[in-house]
């Protein structure tokens, strides 16, 4: 990898960091978000398969991820399917998942 990728990655994660910080003053804490959102699915799993079930806080991020993907999929209607914001937002949610794992990673040593 050459010196001019590497500085781009740096600005690239440093853009990704400013972006969460501005989500999360304007959104709330993505974790405490999360929390609730994986235990709203968990209960509603839970009631309809009317046996416990675990949902890990992951979840949140992996859909959000795959939420976002779907807008990068040609459904033949012609619409242009690039959208930087998309893009931004995918990098967000996977740098919010891979600071879960390692604080998972982190708890379990």
């Amino acid at each position: 990898m050459s010196d001019d990728n590497v500085k781009w990655i740096d600005i690239g994660e440093k853009m990704v960091k400013q972006m969460l910080e501005k989500k999360q003053m304007e959104y709330g804490d993505f974790d405490k978000n999360a929390y609730i959102i994986a235990n709203f699915i968990q209960s509603t799993l839970e009631v309809i398969n009317g046996h416990k079930i675990k949902v890990p806080i992951t979840i949140v991020p992996q859909l959000m991820i795959v939420l976002k993907l779907t807008r990068t999929i040609d459904d033949g209607s012609k619409q242009d399917i690039y959208k930087e914001d998309t893009h931004k937002d995918i990098a967000g949610y996977n740098d919010l998942l891979k600071t879960m794992l390692k604080n998972m990673k982190e708890k379990d040593e």
